[in-house]
């Protein structure tokens, strides 16, 4: 496939400013796409070069690429140095002196996704002396052969800022888009139920009714396999029965399971009725999948971090008795002459790439298990919960390293008060109480589980993750830094948008301030992003794709924001006096506090009210 069909479609889409309009251009590229080449474009959509999971970056910074620039259009260092610094944007340096080289010269080849692929996967890999000289190489060599189009997105590409803002709902919806006639085919009886259901409803909303049925479907099976590249050439291949042959697989991370939140134990309690009450730890969510010999950790947003914690590895060789199995736990340091548990602010020292053997000696980890997904390549995600407890309470070993969480059984509110007492006197978060009789519902937040942490006490006193759409120029003291605020969403989950919610001015260090503008400055785009809801207007959109951590006093009801405002009302949410307080590199913007809970977090926050007032 000619890689100028992909560059001019992410040019299209990088102009879009409706979400609908962007799962249209990406289903029409996506009907082009061969079978063989769809998994490479899913991922470069993905600004990625293979899955999430498997670490793999290009490893260029700006200096590196602005030679590799200069190398392939003649230009000077300087004169591309010169250029970024008025543009902010060496992709359209290298489009511009692209085009001046293409009108010079009659010289034209051709690029294709694989070759674009084929580089930059040379380009991540290469280690060793020389190892500078070869990227600059391999990159120059696919800007030879670049149309200036081609070029823009090969540079942003390089530097993991392509600026097309496409999500993974987004993909789905494409992908369900490109298949639903097969769909609506195989399922007569769905498509006629539907059809009964909406009645005299306009046709568009019955299509969109049939595709969202195919999405959800899809989406099932990334939640357990999260490799849409390998799922979306399934699809291409065999089309709507290459879903079947998805399933668990240790080492491809299943997408974790999310806890709703409630203000009381009581709340609790008639939500769920008889149920178990585990310690909450603040540490490092982990899941960790095991085949034989191997073993792979992987981190809540399914980063690969195996090399981080060589004792959890060698414990999970020891401590877990099968050949293959997948479980998930909670990790962090311990202090082994008092046996107590370190503050995350502690734990956070083990997630390193230089000195890990000595760190690991100095802060040694305990993972408490919590829930198992599958046993000697048995699914065990049907399964009530608290079948696979016992199951998981058979897997682990004595050892050292892993154990099971700490947990009772109950239906009184006043249990559950003292166990949580007990857990916050000793150190640990809170508590998590879960469903008995429910199952592992992969990347869905359900109220199968639900957690009361020690910060719900007192009104807003929780924080929520919020992705940042925009930021605002720094004025005063701050005009140095270059930025002096920023504005946040939360995610709608329903509608794959992100909805305002907050401007942040506080909470900031200069620090913070300098590398969140540098950081930021990369992933500007001039017009609002298809998939951001907002009425607020900051100095610059920012594609949403960075999460933080703010806390407030408490959500109050704006007509400025648009998180949870309903069609034809004017009234959303939005925080008072927020105050950031850090990144959250370990979610995805999808990963977000979402309209859903800011909504519920507000009807909580009232009731917290009454009940301190009674």
């Amino acid at each position: 496939m000619k890689f100028e069909l992909v560059a001019k479609a992410f040019d299209e889409i990088e102009k879009t400013s409706k979400r609908v309009d962007m799962t249209t251009q990406l289903a029409a590229l996506f009907e082009q796409t061969p079978a063989e080449d769809m998994k490479n474009v899913i991922y470069l959509l993905q600004g990625r070069l293979a899955p999430a999971y498997e670490n793999t970056e290009t490893g260029l910074g700006e200096k590196l690429v602005i030679q590799a620039i200069a190398r392939a259009t003649g230009y000077t260092k300087e004169d591309v140095e010169k250029k970024f610094k008025k543009t902010g944007d060496l992709g359209q340096v290298a489009s511009e002196y692209l085009e001046k080289k293409t009108q010079q010269s009659l010289i034209r080849t051709t690029l294709s996704v694989k070759k674009v692929h084929e580089n930059f996967l040379k380009l991540a890999t290469l280690t060793g002396e020389g190892t500078q000289e070869l990227k600059i190489k391999l990159l120059a060599e696919l800007l030879n052969s670049s149309t200036p189009n081609e070029g823009k997105f090969v540079v942003r590409f390089a530097l993991g800022a392509l600026r097309l803002g496409v999500g993974d709902p987004t993909l789905m919806d494409a992908l369900a888009h490109v298949h639903l006639n097969e769909f609506q085919k195989e399922n007569t009886a769905l498509v006629k139920e539907i059809d009964e259901s909406t009645g005299k409803k306009s046709p568009e909303e019955k299509i969109r009714k049939i595709r969202m049925k195919l999405r959800e479907q899809i989406e099932a099976k990334y939640n357990i396999y999260s490799d849409l590249g390998t799922l979306a050439q399934k699809l291409t291949e065999k089309g709507l029965k290459g879903l079947n042959n998805i399933d668990l697989e240790p080492g491809v991370p299943i997408r974790p399971t999310l806890a709703e939140r409630l203000p009381l134990a009581k709340d609790i309690i008639e939500k769920l009725g008889k149920c178990i009450v585990e310690s909450k730890y603040d540490g490092f969510r982990l899941q960790v999948h095991k085949k034989g010999k191997d073993v792979w950790i992987f981190s809540r947003n399914l980063e690969n971090m195996s090399d981080m914690f060589p004792e959890i590895v060698d414990a999970a060789k020891k401590q877990l008795d099968c050949h293959t199995c997948i479980v998930e736990g909670e990790a962090l340091a311990v202090n082994e002459e008092t046996q107590e548990f370190f503050p995350f602010q502690i734990t956070i020292q083990r997630k390193r790439k230089y000195d890990i053997d000595e760190k690991a000696k100095e802060l040694p980890l305990k993972l408490f298990l919590f829930d198992v997904m599958s046993i000697n390549d048995k699914n065990l995600m049907p399964l009530p919960f608290h079948e696979r407890r016992e199951k998981l309470k058979k897997l682990i070993m004595k050892g050292e390293t892993i154990e099971l969480t700490n947990g009772i059984i109950t239906d009184s509110s006043r249990e559950v008060d003292k166990f949580f007492n007990e857990n916050v006197s000793g150190g640990l978060e809170g508590i998590v109480c879960k469903d008995l009789n429910a199952p592992y519902i992969a990347g869905a937040r359900k109220f199968a589980w639900i957690k009361l942490k020690r910060s719900y006490k007192g009104e807003l006193q929780d924080t929520v993750d919020l992705v940042i759409i925009g930021f605002y120029k720094g004025k005063g003291k701050r005009t140095e830094f270059g930025l002096g605020g920023l504005l946040a969403a939360v995610y709608d989950d329903k509608a794959d948008l992100f909805k305002s919610i907050t401007r942040i001015g506080t909470g900031f260090s200069e620090e913070m301030l300098a590398d969140l503008h540098k950081l930021l400055s990369k992933h500007t785009l001039n017009h609002k992003p298809a998939r951001v809801d907002s009425d607020v207007t900051p100095y610059a959109w920012v594609e949403p794709k960075f999460v933080i951590e703010v806390r407030a006093d408490e959500i109050t009801q704006s007509p400025m924001h648009t998180a949870g405002r309903e069609q034809g009302e004017s009234t959303g949410y939005a925080l008072r006096f927020p105050r950031i307080l850090k990144r959250r590199n370990d979610k995805e913007p999808e990963m977000a506090t979402t309209v859903r809970e800011i909504i519920k977090m507000y009807q909580n926050q009232k009731k917290v009210k009454v009940e301190e007032a009674r």
